[in-house]
C-alpha cells in the first residue's frame, strides 16, 4: 500500500485543485484506471459512468461552487478530462448503479465518556485492487485547517478540522439510490463539513442540506471546552435521519438504523454481513472506553471465524467485486485536533504503526 502526503499552499478551489493534480498526476490517473476496472466488473458501461460523473459534478457546482472548482483544478493539473476526476469523486454514486454484492465500506465506533473524552475509530473496507491513497492537509477558504484522507484525486473521506470537528463515513445502500438524475457526491458532503463546520449543529445542517443520489451514514463529532458531542446523520435520496448516542456510543456499519429509512435498505435482504458486524460491535463496545487508541483498535479485532468481519480479509471464493479487506484503521483526536491512521485492520494495529496529521 502506498500513501501520498500533500499539503496545499492555496486557498482558492481551482488553484488548490490544480496544485494537487499536478503533484499527483500519475497517481490520480492510476486511481481512475482502478475504478474503470471496478465499474466494468460491476457491469456499468462507460457511457453511464460519464453520465453519472457529469451529473454529479453539476450538482456539486450548485451546492458547493468552491469544491466543484477544486475538482476542475485537479483535472487540469492531472491533465485528465474533467469527467474522469468527477468519476473518482462520484465513484459511490456510480457503483450503486451496478452489479455489486454489497458495498461494505466500513465500521465506525465511537465512545463519548461522561467526562467529555471521546474514542473515535473507523475501519475502511474496500477492494484489494485499489491500494494507493492520499492524506491531505489544507486551509479552507474560511480559514479552518483540515486534515483528511481520500483516494487520489478525491475530496475527502474521514477527517478533522481546526474547529475540533471530526467525521467518520460508512456507506449505505437504499432503494432510492439513483432515483435523482443528479446528486452531490457523498464524499463531497464530508469534505464540505470539514471545510466549513465550526460546531456539531453546523455539521449536521451541512449534511442534511445535501441533495444526494447515493446513501451514507456520517458520524459527526465536536469537542468544545473539553466536552464532546456527537450524532450520526443517515442520508439517502429519500430522506435524512439524525441519530443520537446510545449510552454514550455511536456505532454504525452499512445498514440503516432509522426505522423509516431502514424500510428501503438494500443490503439486509441480500444477507450482507452488516447486521452481524453491528451485533458483534455492540458485544465488544466496552473496548472503546480506554483512552489508548491502540488498545481500543486491537480490541475491535473480529473476523469471520468470530462471527463477523469487523476486520476483513479477502475471501478467495467470493466474487471479484466482493473480496473486501480492511485497508485502513482511523482514529480521530478531537483535542489536538488530528487525524491518525494505520495501514490494515485492527488485527495488525501496533503502537508504532500509527501516523498522525494535524488539522
Amino acid at each position: 500500500m502506498s500513501i501520498n502526503f500533500h499539503t496545499s499552499t492555496q486557498r482558492g478551489g481551482r488553484a488548490r485543485g490544480k496544485e494537487l493534480g499536478t503533484a499527483l498526476r500519475p497517481q490520480i490517473a492510476a486511481t481512475f484506471a482502478d475504478y474503470c476496472w471496478l465499474f466494468s466488473a460491476a457491469g456499468i458501461d462507460d457511457a453511464l459512468v460519464r453520465e453519472v460523473a457529469e451529473a454529479s459534478h453539476e450538482a456539486l457546482a450548485r451546492w458547493s461552487p468552491d469544491l466543484a472548482l477544486e475538482v476542475e483544478g485537479i483535472a487540469a493539473g492531472a491533465e485528465l478530462p474533467l469527467w474522469q476526476v468527477a468519476a473518482i469523486n462520484a465513484r459511490t454514486e456510480i457503483v450503486v448503479r451496478g452489479r455489486i454484492a454489497g458495498l461494505k465500506e466500513c465500521t465506525s465506533a465511537v465512545w463519548i465518556a461522561p467526562t467529555g473524552r471521546a474514542q473515535a475509530l473507523q475501519t475502511w473496507d474496500w477492494i484489494p485492487t485499489v491500494h494507493d491513497f492520499t492524506v491531505r492537509r489544507h486551509v479552507a477558504p474560511g480559514g479552518l485547517g483540515v486534515a483528511t484522507f481520500a483516494e487520489n484525486g478525491g475530496l475527502a473521506k474521514v477527517g478533522v478540522n481546526s474547529a475540533h470537528v471530526g467525521l467518520l463515513l460508512t456507506l449505505l445502500l437504499h432503494t432510492s439510490d439513483g432515483s435523482r438524475s443528479q446528486g452531490v457526491p457523498i464524499h463531497a458532503v464530508a469534505r464540505r463539513v470539514l471545510d466549513e463546520a465550526r460546531s456539531l449543529d453546523e455539521a449536521v445542517d451541512i449534511v442534511s442540506s445535501a441533495p444526494v443520489t447515493a446513501s451514507g451514514a456520517i458520524t459527526l463529532l465536536q469537542q468544545d471546552m473539553g466536552m464532546t458531542r456527537g450524532r450520526v446523520v443517515e442520508l439517502a435520496p429519500e430522506g435524512v435521519a439524525v441519530l443520537e448516542p446510545e449510552d454514550g456510543f455511536l456505532l454504525h456499519t452499512n445498514h440503516f438504523l432509522d426505522p423509516a429509512l431502514a424500510a428501503g435498505d438494500r443490503l439486509i435482504p441480500i444477507g450482507d454481513d452488516s447486521l452481524p458486524r453491528l451485533a458483534r460491535l455492540r458485544e465488544i463496545r466496552d473496548v472503546l472506553r480506554t483512552p489508548d487508541r491502540t488498545v481500543a483498535a486491537t480490541g475491535l479485532t473480529s473476523h469471520w471465524a468470530d462471527g463477523a468481519p469487523i476486520c476483513a480479509h479477502p475471501r478467495p471464493d467470493a466474487d471479484e467485486t466482493d473480496r473486501w479487506e480492511t485497508k485502513m484503521t482511523f482514529s480521530l483526536d478531537l483535542e489536538t485536533p488530528s487525524l491518525w491512521f494505520h495501514e490494515g485492520g485492527p488485527c495488525g494495529v501496533t503502537e508504532a504503526g500509527w501516523t498522525a496529521v494535524a488539522a
